[in-house]
């Protein structure tokens, strides 16, 4: 209950599965997802600007890493972190990319459709 909930003890919610079956799965995605992972790519660039999720991904890393007791306390842990911050922004921006050239490859073809139809 939220009620109850400490600020001073942090909050963790895990959203990995380690059952044989499901680990290293996507857990979250839909099987109309699954069957076409691109609707995710368009739904999340649709809800969210590049550099929007630039901004927002930069304050959780200054977030994690000035906390007290956050869990980058030790100076590994913030090095990873900062690792880690550098590896999911370079994942956005190829999912970026991704999606805008399947987009424009879309709209290439659209027109020749329908100059044939």
């Amino acid at each position: 209950m939220l009620s109850k909930y400490k600020p001073h003890k942090p909050f963790i919610m895990r959203t990995c599965n380690n059952h044989p079956l499901w680990y290293n799965q996507p857990l979250r995605l839909t099987e109309e997802q699954r069957k076409n992972p691109m609707l995710v790519l368009y739904e999340f660039f649709e809800c969210y600007h590049l550099n929007d999720v630039r901004d927002l991904f930069w304050k959780w890393l200054v977030e994690v890493l000035s906390s007290p007791g956050s869990i980058s306390a030790e100076a590994l842990e913030r090095g990873n972190n900062i690792f880690f911050y550098e590896k999911i922004e370079l994942l956005i921006e190829a999912c970026f990319l991704i999606r805008n050239q399947a987009l424009e490859r879309a709209q290439s073809i659209t027109p020749v459709i329908l100059a044939t139809g």
